[in-house]
Protein backbone atom coordinates (compact mmCIF):
# COMPACT_ATOMS: atom_id res chain seq x y z
CA UNK A 1 0.00 0.00 0.00
CA UNK A 2 1.24 4.12 -0.48
CA UNK A 3 2.77 5.81 2.15
CA UNK A 4 2.08 9.34 1.78
CA UNK A 5 3.61 12.18 2.46
CA UNK A 6 2.35 16.37 3.49
CA UNK A 7 -0.03 17.47 0.72
CA UNK A 8 1.31 20.62 0.26
CA UNK A 9 4.57 18.23 -0.95
CA UNK A 10 2.57 16.02 -2.86
CA UNK A 11 0.82 19.23 -5.08
CA UNK A 12 4.69 20.94 -5.06
CA UNK A 13 5.50 17.86 -7.03
CA UNK A 14 2.44 17.88 -9.35
CA UNK A 15 2.72 21.36 -9.94
CA UNK A 16 6.27 21.50 -11.11
CA UNK A 17 5.70 18.13 -13.32
CA UNK A 18 2.52 20.23 -14.90
CA UNK A 19 4.84 23.33 -15.57
CA UNK A 20 7.12 21.41 -16.89
CA UNK A 21 5.05 19.57 -19.46
CA UNK A 22 3.05 22.90 -20.87
CA UNK A 23 6.53 25.25 -20.38
CA UNK A 24 9.34 22.29 -21.41
CA UNK A 25 11.16 25.43 -22.97
CA UNK A 26 11.31 27.12 -19.39
CA UNK A 27 14.43 26.46 -16.88
CA UNK A 28 13.88 24.88 -13.71
CA UNK A 29 14.89 26.91 -10.74
CA UNK A 30 14.39 24.64 -8.57
CA UNK A 31 17.68 22.69 -8.67
CA UNK A 32 18.04 21.76 -5.06
CA UNK A 33 14.68 21.90 -3.36
CA UNK A 34 15.92 19.73 -0.38
CA UNK A 35 17.47 23.16 0.47
CA UNK A 36 14.38 24.62 0.02
CA UNK A 37 12.84 25.61 3.69
CA UNK A 38 9.47 24.63 4.20
CA UNK A 39 7.63 27.85 5.20
CA UNK A 40 8.16 29.16 1.70
CA UNK A 41 6.27 26.49 0.32
CA UNK A 42 3.14 27.86 -1.34
CA UNK A 43 -0.68 26.69 0.22
CA UNK A 44 -3.00 24.77 -0.89
CA UNK A 45 -5.13 27.85 -2.60
CA UNK A 46 -2.12 29.22 -3.74
CA UNK A 47 -0.92 25.62 -5.82
CA UNK A 48 -4.94 25.43 -6.71
CA UNK A 49 -4.74 28.81 -8.20
CA UNK A 50 -1.96 27.85 -10.25
CA UNK A 51 -2.96 24.46 -11.47
CA UNK A 52 -6.78 25.73 -12.58
CA UNK A 53 -5.59 26.59 -15.87
CA UNK A 54 -9.15 27.37 -17.22
CA UNK A 55 -10.11 29.75 -14.21
CA UNK A 56 -13.40 27.03 -13.60
CA UNK A 57 -13.02 26.54 -10.00
CA UNK A 58 -12.19 23.11 -10.05
CA UNK A 59 -9.11 20.75 -11.28
CA UNK A 60 -9.86 18.34 -14.30
CA UNK A 61 -7.38 15.27 -15.20
CA UNK A 62 -5.93 17.53 -18.12
CA UNK A 63 -4.83 19.45 -15.79
CA UNK A 64 -2.95 17.91 -13.50
CA UNK A 65 0.14 15.76 -13.31
CA UNK A 66 2.48 13.04 -11.70
CA UNK A 67 1.06 12.03 -8.46
CA UNK A 68 -2.26 14.21 -8.19
CA UNK A 69 -2.87 12.39 -11.40
CA UNK A 70 -2.56 8.58 -10.04
CA UNK A 71 -4.56 9.29 -6.90
CA UNK A 72 -7.24 11.30 -8.64
CA UNK A 73 -9.73 9.30 -7.81
CA UNK A 74 -9.03 8.92 -3.96
CA UNK A 75 -9.12 12.54 -4.22
CA UNK A 76 -12.00 13.04 -6.14
CA UNK A 77 -14.29 11.80 -2.98
CA UNK A 78 -17.96 13.25 -4.28
CA UNK A 79 -17.44 11.24 -7.90
CA UNK A 80 -17.85 14.44 -10.07
CA UNK A 81 -14.59 13.75 -12.30
CA UNK A 82 -13.17 17.16 -10.41
CA UNK A 83 -11.13 17.91 -7.37
CA UNK A 84 -11.89 21.03 -5.14
CA UNK A 85 -9.86 22.83 -2.86
CA UNK A 86 -11.37 21.10 -0.17
CA UNK A 87 -11.03 17.74 -1.46
CA UNK A 88 -7.07 18.44 -1.71
CA UNK A 89 -7.07 20.47 1.79
CA UNK A 90 -8.64 16.54 2.48
CA UNK A 91 -6.66 14.50 0.86
CA UNK A 92 -4.45 11.78 1.58
CA UNK A 93 -1.83 12.82 3.25
CA UNK A 94 1.88 11.43 1.02
CA UNK A 95 4.62 10.07 3.40
CA UNK A 96 8.26 9.10 2.15
CA UNK A 97 7.54 8.79 -1.24
CA UNK A 98 10.56 8.83 -2.95
CA UNK A 99 11.43 11.17 -5.54
CA UNK A 100 10.47 10.20 -9.74
CA UNK A 101 11.29 10.50 -12.86
CA UNK A 102 9.74 13.34 -14.72
CA UNK A 103 8.60 11.96 -18.35
CA UNK A 104 6.53 14.72 -19.12
CA UNK A 105 9.68 17.24 -19.67
CA UNK A 106 10.93 18.13 -23.46
CA UNK A 107 13.89 15.36 -23.36
CA UNK A 108 11.63 12.46 -22.82
CA UNK A 109 7.95 13.72 -24.28
CA UNK A 110 9.05 12.45 -27.34
CA UNK A 111 7.65 12.85 -30.81
CA UNK A 112 5.75 9.68 -31.85
CA UNK A 113 5.19 9.51 -35.82
CA UNK A 114 2.66 8.06 -37.35
CA UNK A 115 2.16 6.43 -40.77
CA UNK A 116 -0.31 9.55 -41.87
CA UNK A 117 0.53 13.25 -40.47
CA UNK A 118 -1.63 16.04 -42.64
CA UNK A 119 0.32 19.66 -42.95
CA UNK A 120 -2.20 22.65 -42.20
CA UNK A 121 -3.97 23.95 -45.10
CA UNK A 122 -4.16 27.77 -44.70
CA UNK A 123 -6.02 27.75 -48.01
CA UNK A 124 -9.34 26.64 -45.82
CA UNK A 125 -9.54 29.69 -44.03
CA UNK A 126 -11.92 32.56 -45.26
CA UNK A 127 -9.69 35.54 -46.53
CA UNK A 128 -12.37 38.02 -45.31
CA UNK A 129 -11.34 36.95 -41.94
CA UNK A 130 -7.87 37.66 -42.30
CA UNK A 131 -6.62 41.37 -41.18
CA UNK A 132 -3.28 40.14 -43.31
CA UNK A 133 -2.10 37.29 -45.87
CA UNK A 134 -0.94 34.21 -44.05
CA UNK A 135 3.17 33.94 -43.73
CA UNK A 136 5.27 31.79 -42.48
CA UNK A 137 8.31 31.84 -40.20
CA UNK A 138 10.37 29.73 -37.34
CA UNK A 139 8.87 30.12 -34.07
CA UNK A 140 9.84 28.08 -30.76
CA UNK A 141 7.24 25.77 -29.60
CA UNK A 142 5.36 24.44 -26.25
CA UNK A 143 8.05 21.90 -26.09
CA UNK A 144 11.00 24.03 -26.70
CA UNK A 145 11.50 22.90 -30.22
CA UNK A 146 11.65 25.17 -33.35
CA UNK A 147 9.58 24.49 -36.24
CA UNK A 148 7.69 26.95 -39.43
CA UNK A 149 5.04 28.24 -37.97
CA UNK A 150 1.75 29.46 -39.95
CA UNK A 151 1.30 33.38 -38.57
CA UNK A 152 -2.55 34.01 -38.74
CA UNK A 153 -4.02 37.59 -38.12
CA UNK A 154 -7.57 37.91 -37.78
CA UNK A 155 -9.98 40.18 -36.19
CA UNK A 156 -12.46 37.34 -34.68
CA UNK A 157 -15.22 38.38 -36.02
CA UNK A 158 -17.48 35.54 -37.66
CA UNK A 159 -18.83 36.23 -41.17
CA UNK A 160 -20.78 33.03 -41.85
CA UNK A 161 -23.12 34.02 -38.43
CA UNK A 162 -24.25 37.32 -36.65
CA UNK A 163 -23.46 37.22 -32.91
CA UNK A 164 -25.49 37.22 -30.15
CA UNK A 165 -27.79 38.07 -28.81
CA UNK A 166 -27.14 36.36 -25.18
CA UNK A 167 -29.40 37.79 -22.48
CA UNK A 168 -33.25 38.40 -22.69
CA UNK A 169 -34.66 41.70 -21.65
CA UNK A 170 -37.92 39.99 -19.71
CA UNK A 171 -38.96 37.38 -18.36
CA UNK A 172 -41.70 36.86 -21.10
CA UNK A 173 -38.87 37.21 -24.17
CA UNK A 174 -39.09 33.87 -26.41
CA UNK A 175 -35.91 32.29 -27.28
CA UNK A 176 -35.11 34.51 -30.17
CA UNK A 177 -33.92 37.26 -27.49
CA UNK A 178 -31.16 35.19 -26.20
CA UNK A 179 -28.46 32.75 -26.63
CA UNK A 180 -27.62 29.01 -25.07
CA UNK A 181 -26.30 28.10 -21.61
CA UNK A 182 -25.77 24.49 -20.77
CA UNK A 183 -25.57 21.79 -17.88
CA UNK A 184 -25.08 18.66 -17.43
CA UNK A 185 -24.03 17.89 -21.19
CA UNK A 186 -26.97 19.58 -22.25
CA UNK A 187 -27.73 22.60 -24.27
CA UNK A 188 -30.86 25.41 -22.97
CA UNK A 189 -32.32 28.26 -24.66
CA UNK A 190 -31.99 31.26 -22.57
CA UNK A 191 -34.99 32.80 -22.94
CA UNK A 192 -37.52 34.77 -20.75
CA UNK A 193 -38.66 31.18 -18.90
CA UNK A 194 -34.71 29.95 -18.39
CA UNK A 195 -34.70 33.38 -16.64
CA UNK A 196 -36.98 33.28 -14.33
CA UNK A 197 -36.84 29.35 -13.33
CA UNK A 198 -33.23 29.69 -12.63
CA UNK A 199 -33.90 28.61 -8.60
CA UNK A 200 -35.48 25.51 -10.08
CA UNK A 201 -33.21 24.98 -12.70
CA UNK A 202 -30.00 25.32 -10.13
CA UNK A 203 -32.11 24.20 -6.64
CA UNK A 204 -31.24 27.29 -5.51
CA UNK A 205 -33.45 29.91 -4.16
CA UNK A 206 -30.59 32.97 -3.86
CA UNK A 207 -31.35 33.33 -7.89
CA UNK A 208 -33.00 36.34 -9.00
CA UNK A 209 -31.94 37.83 -12.36
CA UNK A 210 -35.43 39.44 -12.46
CA UNK A 211 -37.07 42.39 -11.20
CA UNK A 212 -40.74 42.79 -10.07
CA UNK A 213 -41.65 44.00 -12.76
CA UNK A 214 -40.03 41.20 -14.86
CA UNK A 215 -37.69 43.06 -16.58
CA UNK A 216 -34.05 40.86 -16.51
CA UNK A 217 -30.94 42.50 -14.76
CA UNK A 218 -28.38 43.15 -18.18
CA UNK A 219 -25.24 44.44 -17.94
CA UNK A 220 -25.44 47.87 -20.60
CA UNK A 221 -22.34 48.99 -21.08
CA UNK A 222 -18.48 47.81 -21.08
CA UNK A 223 -17.70 48.79 -17.63
CA UNK A 224 -20.48 46.88 -16.54
CA UNK A 225 -19.40 43.83 -18.55
CA UNK A 226 -15.90 43.90 -17.28
CA UNK A 227 -17.06 44.27 -13.73
CA UNK A 228 -19.42 41.08 -14.21
CA UNK A 229 -17.24 39.08 -16.87
CA UNK A 230 -14.30 37.55 -14.88
CA UNK A 231 -14.25 34.37 -12.40
CA UNK A 232 -14.47 36.73 -9.57
CA UNK A 233 -17.52 38.46 -10.59
CA UNK A 234 -17.65 42.31 -8.36
CA UNK A 235 -20.19 41.84 -5.85
CA UNK A 236 -22.57 44.61 -7.56
CA UNK A 237 -23.10 42.31 -10.30
CA UNK A 238 -24.12 38.91 -8.60
CA UNK A 239 -27.31 37.58 -9.97
CA UNK A 240 -26.60 39.69 -13.52
CA UNK A 241 -27.32 38.42 -17.11
CA UNK A 242 -23.41 38.90 -19.04
CA UNK A 243 -23.67 40.97 -22.13
CA UNK A 244 -20.76 42.08 -23.10
CA UNK A 245 -20.81 43.42 -26.90
CA UNK A 246 -18.37 42.93 -29.81
CA UNK A 247 -18.37 46.84 -30.14
CA UNK A 248 -16.62 47.13 -27.21
CA UNK A 249 -13.55 45.29 -28.18
CA UNK A 250 -13.33 45.87 -31.93
CA UNK A 251 -9.85 46.94 -32.39
CA UNK A 252 -8.98 43.96 -31.03
CA UNK A 253 -6.74 41.04 -33.22
CA UNK A 254 -5.75 37.53 -32.86
CA UNK A 255 -2.50 36.84 -33.79
CA UNK A 256 -1.38 32.56 -34.24
CA UNK A 257 1.65 30.80 -34.67
CA UNK A 258 0.70 27.14 -35.59
CA UNK A 259 3.09 25.12 -36.93
CA UNK A 260 2.88 23.64 -40.69
CA UNK A 261 3.68 20.08 -39.73
CA UNK A 262 2.10 19.26 -36.27
CA UNK A 263 4.17 17.64 -34.11
CA UNK A 264 2.76 14.87 -31.80
CA UNK A 265 3.80 14.40 -28.38
CA UNK A 266 3.39 11.26 -26.13
CA UNK A 267 2.22 13.24 -23.12
CA UNK A 268 -0.02 15.56 -23.80
CA UNK A 269 -0.41 19.60 -22.59
CA UNK A 270 -3.36 21.06 -20.47
CA UNK A 271 -5.51 23.94 -21.71
CA UNK A 272 -3.70 27.25 -20.82
CA UNK A 273 -5.66 30.31 -20.64
CA UNK A 274 -5.11 31.56 -24.31
CA UNK A 275 -6.94 30.07 -27.49
CA UNK A 276 -6.99 26.40 -28.12
CA UNK A 277 -7.51 26.45 -31.44
CA UNK A 278 -8.73 28.71 -34.24
CA UNK A 279 -12.29 28.40 -36.13
CA UNK A 280 -11.56 28.72 -40.72
CA UNK A 281 -13.47 32.18 -39.42
CA UNK A 282 -10.54 33.05 -37.78
CA UNK A 283 -12.75 33.20 -34.19
CA UNK A 284 -10.77 31.19 -31.76
CA UNK A 285 -11.69 28.45 -29.59
CA UNK A 286 -11.48 28.56 -25.98
CA UNK A 287 -10.70 26.24 -23.02
CA UNK A 288 -13.95 25.45 -21.02
CA UNK A 289 -15.53 28.86 -19.61
CA UNK A 290 -15.04 29.03 -15.67
CA UNK A 291 -18.83 27.91 -15.07
CA UNK A 292 -18.03 26.94 -11.30
CA UNK A 293 -17.01 30.88 -10.48
CA UNK A 294 -19.59 32.57 -12.34
CA UNK A 295 -22.49 30.36 -11.14
CA UNK A 296 -20.94 31.08 -7.18
CA UNK A 297 -21.89 34.88 -8.03
CA UNK A 298 -25.77 33.89 -9.31
CA UNK A 299 -24.26 35.64 -12.85
CA UNK A 300 -25.10 34.21 -16.22
CA UNK A 301 -22.81 34.11 -18.94
CA UNK A 302 -24.88 32.96 -22.22
CA UNK A 303 -23.19 31.71 -25.49
CA UNK A 304 -24.71 33.19 -28.68
CA UNK A 305 -26.69 30.34 -30.69
CA UNK A 306 -22.92 29.86 -32.29
CA UNK A 307 -21.25 29.08 -29.13
CA UNK A 308 -19.55 31.81 -28.26
CA UNK A 309 -19.54 35.27 -26.31
CA UNK A 310 -17.47 38.24 -25.91
CA UNK A 311 -15.09 38.96 -22.55
CA UNK A 312 -12.75 41.80 -22.13
CA UNK A 313 -9.76 39.65 -22.92
CA UNK A 314 -10.03 37.45 -25.81
CA UNK A 315 -13.26 39.43 -27.63
CA UNK A 316 -15.83 37.27 -28.80
CA UNK A 317 -14.68 33.54 -29.11
CA UNK A 318 -15.86 30.17 -29.09
CA UNK A 319 -16.73 27.44 -25.60
CA UNK A 320 -18.86 25.58 -28.03
CA UNK A 321 -19.12 24.33 -31.50
CA UNK A 322 -23.10 24.29 -32.71
CA UNK A 323 -22.54 24.08 -36.83
CA UNK A 324 -22.84 27.96 -37.09
CA UNK A 325 -19.22 28.35 -39.21
CA UNK A 326 -17.68 27.10 -42.12
CA UNK A 327 -17.28 23.21 -42.53
CA UNK A 328 -14.82 20.91 -44.61
CA UNK A 329 -16.72 17.66 -45.84
CA UNK A 330 -14.98 14.67 -45.99
CA UNK A 331 -15.27 12.42 -49.08
CA UNK A 332 -16.46 9.90 -46.37
CA UNK A 333 -19.07 9.97 -43.75
CA UNK A 334 -16.70 11.52 -41.60
CA UNK A 335 -17.28 14.50 -39.12
CA UNK A 336 -16.78 17.71 -41.53
CA UNK A 337 -13.73 19.82 -40.62
CA UNK A 338 -14.33 23.04 -38.48
CA UNK A 339 -10.35 24.53 -38.00
CA UNK A 340 -7.11 23.83 -36.50
CA UNK A 341 -5.54 23.19 -32.89
CA UNK A 342 -2.47 25.06 -31.38
CA UNK A 343 -0.92 22.75 -32.07
CA UNK A 344 -1.64 22.32 -36.19
CA UNK A 345 -3.95 19.03 -35.80
CA UNK A 346 -7.25 18.99 -37.25
CA UNK A 347 -10.92 19.98 -35.14
CA UNK A 348 -13.27 18.19 -36.46
CA UNK A 349 -16.78 18.35 -35.27
CA UNK A 350 -18.63 15.98 -32.63
CA UNK A 351 -20.63 13.69 -34.83
CA UNK A 352 -19.93 12.50 -38.36
CA UNK A 353 -22.50 12.43 -41.05
CA UNK A 354 -24.84 9.27 -39.87
CA UNK A 355 -24.89 11.63 -36.19
CA UNK A 356 -23.01 8.82 -34.73
CA UNK A 357 -20.22 9.92 -32.07
CA UNK A 358 -16.33 8.39 -32.26
CA UNK A 359 -15.77 5.88 -29.47
CA UNK A 360 -12.49 5.66 -29.76
CA UNK A 361 -11.11 9.41 -28.32
CA UNK A 362 -8.35 9.95 -25.83
CA UNK A 363 -8.56 12.20 -23.31
CA UNK A 364 -8.02 15.21 -25.30
CA UNK A 365 -10.89 14.21 -27.62
CA UNK A 366 -8.49 12.86 -30.29
CA UNK A 367 -7.52 9.82 -32.60
CA UNK A 368 -5.70 8.20 -35.69
CA UNK A 369 -7.34 7.36 -38.79
CA UNK A 370 -5.31 6.50 -42.10
CA UNK A 371 -7.32 9.49 -43.55
CA UNK A 372 -6.73 12.40 -41.68
CA UNK A 373 -3.75 11.18 -39.28
CA UNK A 374 -4.17 12.14 -35.88
CA UNK A 375 -6.78 14.51 -35.46
CA UNK A 376 -9.17 16.14 -32.68
CA UNK A 377 -13.14 16.01 -32.55
CA UNK A 378 -14.96 18.84 -30.42
CA UNK A 379 -16.97 18.33 -27.63
CA UNK A 380 -21.14 18.05 -27.40
CA UNK A 381 -21.70 22.00 -27.11
CA UNK A 382 -23.46 21.21 -23.90
CA UNK A 383 -20.33 19.72 -22.30
CA UNK A 384 -18.23 23.31 -21.95
CA UNK A 385 -15.28 21.34 -23.55
CA UNK A 386 -13.72 21.71 -27.44
CA UNK A 387 -11.21 19.82 -26.90
CA UNK A 388 -9.38 18.03 -23.44
CA UNK A 389 -6.10 18.97 -23.87
CA UNK A 390 -3.31 19.17 -26.38
CA UNK A 391 -1.04 16.18 -27.72
CA UNK A 392 0.97 17.79 -29.70
CA UNK A 393 4.28 20.92 -29.85
CA UNK A 394 1.41 23.77 -29.70
CA UNK A 395 2.22 27.12 -31.55
CA UNK A 396 1.35 30.24 -29.49
CA UNK A 397 -1.64 32.75 -29.71
CA UNK A 398 -2.14 36.50 -28.73
CA UNK A 399 -4.72 39.26 -28.33
CA UNK A 400 -3.90 43.07 -28.79
CA UNK A 401 -6.16 45.61 -29.16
Amino acid sequence: MKQFRSIQSFLFLALITSFVCCKSNTNSTDENPENTPAQQAPNVSELFSQMDSNNDGKLAKSEVEGPLLEDFSKIDTNNDGFLATEELEKGPKPEGRGPRENNSNSKNNVQKDFDVTINVDPTLFIKESLLQEITQEEHTLSNGTKALCYIITTASQPHEHKMGPWCPTHIEDGKDKGGIWFKDDKVYDVDGHFIANLKEFYSDEEWALFREDGSVKVTKTQEECEGAAKPDVEEEYHNYCVECLPEYYREKQSTYYIPVKPLYLENSNSLGRDGIGVAFNGVNFEAPAPTHAILAAHTLAPLDDAGGHVNPHAGYHYHAVTGSTKEVKQKDTHAVMIGYAMDGFGIYAHKDADGKVSTDLDDCNGHYDEVRGYHYHAGSAGSNQVLGCLHGASGSMSVKG
